[in-house]
């Protein structure tokens, strides 16, 4: 497995894949995001590939200044990761991960951030095994005024 930044010539496999990692949202817009999203700097954009050179994962990260409300200095925080279903649990998580780790370390940060639903035990026993520790549990609630 190879992990790499992610190119123009990703962006068709990388939708297929951001469309399966968030079932919920319009598959076109999330198609759509992909160019503005190679060309910000705040972003890191990592791809997964088999050795075929086939992509299998990726990894988008953003560069945040905000932590529950508060403004705080920049720090990576991942906004989604995904592996294709057939190579989970062989360390590919892990291999984007350290990726991301490497990054953030060479640009001086000495945290990195990432975000589950209270529903995805999966994706919290994951980052529990990657070192992670929980900060917060937070319930949004909205009241229709209609």
């Amino acid at each position: 497995m190879i992990v790499r930044d992610a190119r123009l010539d990703d962006v068709g496999a990388w939708a297929a894949m951001r469309a399966r990692l968030w079932p919920d949202a319009e598959a076109a817009e999330l198609a759509s995001e992909l160019p503005a999203m190679l060309a910000d700097p705040s972003l890191w954009n990592f791809m997964l590939t088999d050795a075929d050179g086939r992509a299998v994962g990726f990894a988008e990260v953003q560069l945040r200044t905000m932590f529950d409300g508060c403004v705080v200095p920049s720090y990576p925080h991942i906004e989604g990761i995904w592996i294709d279903a057939g190579h989970r649990r062989a360390g590919a998580g892990r291999q984007l991960l350290a990726a991301i780790e490497q990054r953030a370390r060479s640009g001086g940060y000495a945290q990195i951030g990432s975000d589950v639903e209270l529903d995805n035990l999966g994706s919290q026993a994951w980052h529990e095994a990657c070192g992670f520790a929980e900060e917060v549990r937070t319930i949004l609630y909205a009241k229709p005024l209609r």
